[in-house]
C-alpha cells in the first residue's frame, strides 16, 4: 500500500513508461494476527495480500484470504474456492490465478524441501556436524547471501554433503520426473496386458 501512495504521490513526475515504480520491500503472504494472535485483514498499513493486490476482486476491503473467520480456512482451500466462484471474476482475471498458484507453490517449497545426507557422510561427520551452533548457521547464511565462501570448515563440509529433494512440489524439475517414471510403468503395463489379451 505504501508504494502504491508513493506512486500516485509522485504525479507526472516520473517519465511515462516507468509510472510504475517497484519497491525493494517484500510482500507479506503470510496472515497477520493481531496483538491477542488472531487473524486479522492487516489494516491499511499491512494489508492481507489478495486484498491490497486486488482491489477490483474485494471491493469492500473484506473476504480475503487467511482473514479473520469463525472457522480456520487453509489458503489453497480459499483458492480453490475463489477458482470456481459463479460469476468467474477470479478465473478471468489476468493476474490472480499466477499469485494464488505462486504463493502455493512457494508453501509447498517450504513444507516439501527436504534437506538429506548420506548414511557413511553423516558417519563420517558426525563429531563436526555436532560442534555446530545456530551462530555459526546465522554468519553462514549472511556470507552466503554476500555470495563469499563460508568461513567455517564445518559448514562448508555440511554444504557438500547435503542436498535438496523437492519431488512432492508441483511444478519442479524433480516431480515431473518422478511423474514421468510413474507414466512410463503405466504404460508398460497396459502394453503387457494387451499382448496377454492377445495371446488367449
Amino acid at each position: 500500500m505504501a508504494h502504491a501512495l508513493r506512486n500516485a504521490a509522485a504525479g507526472g513526475a516520473l517519465p511515462e513508461e516507468y509510472t510504475v515504480r517497484y519497491g525493494s520491500a517484500f510482500v507479506n503472504e503470510y496472515p497477520r494476527m493481531d496483538s491477542s494472535g488472531q487473524r486479522s485483514d492487516g489494516g491499511p498499513s499491512n494489508p492481507n495480500h489478495p486484498l491490497g493486490c486486488f482491489p477490483t476482486l474485494f471491493p469492500y476491503g473484506c473476504g480475503g484470504f487467511e482473514t479473520e473467520r469463525p472457522k480456520v480456512l487453509p489458503y489453497k482451500t480459499h483458492a480453490q474456492w475463489a477458482m470456481q466462484y459463479a460469476d468467474k471474476r477470479f478465473r478471468k482475471n489476468l493476474l490472480f490465478p499466477f499469485q494464488v498458484f505462486r504463493v502455493c507453490q512457494k508453501r509447498e517449497v517450504c513444507r516439501s524441501a527436504v534437506l538429506q545426507m548420506k548414511k557413511s557422510a553423516f558417519a563420517q561427520h558426525r563429531n563436526l556436524i555436532a560442534t555446530l551452533t545456530p551462530k555459526d548457521l546465522l554468519k553462514a547464511s549472511e556470507e552466503e547471501t554476500r555470495k563469499v565462501r563460508f568461513s567455517n570448515p564445518t559448514v562448508r563440509v555440511l554444504r557438500q554433503q547435503l542436498s535438496a529433494v523437492r519431488t512432492r512440489i508441483q511444478g519442479t524439475d524433480e516431480s515431473r520426473a518422478s511423474l514421468r517414471s510413474k507414466i512410463w510403468s503405466t504404460n508398460l503395463t497396459y502394453i503387457q496386458c494387451t499382448q496377454h489379451m492377445d495371446h488367449h
